[in-house]
């Protein structure tokens, strides 16, 4: 049976979407394929603000036509407007514009490091509860953390000063947002939003 044309457009974006990340993903399930590259979808709710504090290139989804929903590649966004590219076309538009179309809905990429779980809480430990603790150690200017520790009540704490810091849910348990801003700060090349696109272009490039 032939895929809903939603999901066929949806999936076209999202590999418009992948290209923003040297990647290239076949035809069918577009999370599916981008997981076995290490990339994850992704799915969230949000506002303008939201997307700005992730900053990076997002699939939104527009309801231009309430019987069917436009899937726009955000590549940039900043006070004076965004930028969006549907159907391989790009369109630039006032803030109060893209506010009107948009309802919240997004899917954006990320990728994990190593072994990573869909949560880390407290008590864990494993090579990403490491990573994690490098990460905080480097941001905050620690000496480096031991390897194998555990999540701990002093780790914990400095996480949710972190997530607090970043506008994150402050719950001490580290999801895909946490290690987005993580990766931003610790200076991970991945694609951001710019104004002018420089940026995404030459990530496509790599």
């Amino acid at each position: 049976m032939a895929a809903p044309a939603s999901a066929t457009r949806s999936d076209a974006a999202l590999r418009q979407l992948a290209a923003l990340w040297g990647q290239s993903l076949p035809d069918g399930d577009s999370c599916a394929a981008a997981a076995k590259l290490n990339l994850r979808c992704l799915q969230g709710k949000g506002d303008l603000d939201d997307l700005r504090r992730l900053d990076r290139p997002a699939v939104l989804v527009l309801h231009d036509d309430p019987t069917a929903p436009t899937y726009a590649v955000l590549t940039a966004l900043d006070a004076g407007g965004a930028t969006l590219e549907i159907a391989g076309k790009r369109q630039s538009v006032s803030l109060d514009a893209l506010a009107a179309r948009f309802d919240g809905e997004f899917i954006t990429f990320w990728r994990a490091p190593r072994s990573w779980r869909d949560e880390v809480a407290a008590g864990d430990h494993g090579p990403d509860v490491d990573w994690l603790a490098k990460r905080l150690a480097q941001i905050y200017g620690l000496k480096k953390p031991a390897e194998n520790q555990a999540l701990d009540a002093p780790l914990q704490r400095r996480l949710r000063e972190f997530q607090l810091s970043q506008k994150l849910k402050a719950d001490g348990v580290a999801g895909p947002k946490t290690f987005i801003r993580l990766n931003q700060l610790g200076g991970v090349q991945e694609p951001r939003l710019q104004r002018d696109g420089k940026e995404l272009a030459a990530m496509a490039g790599k």
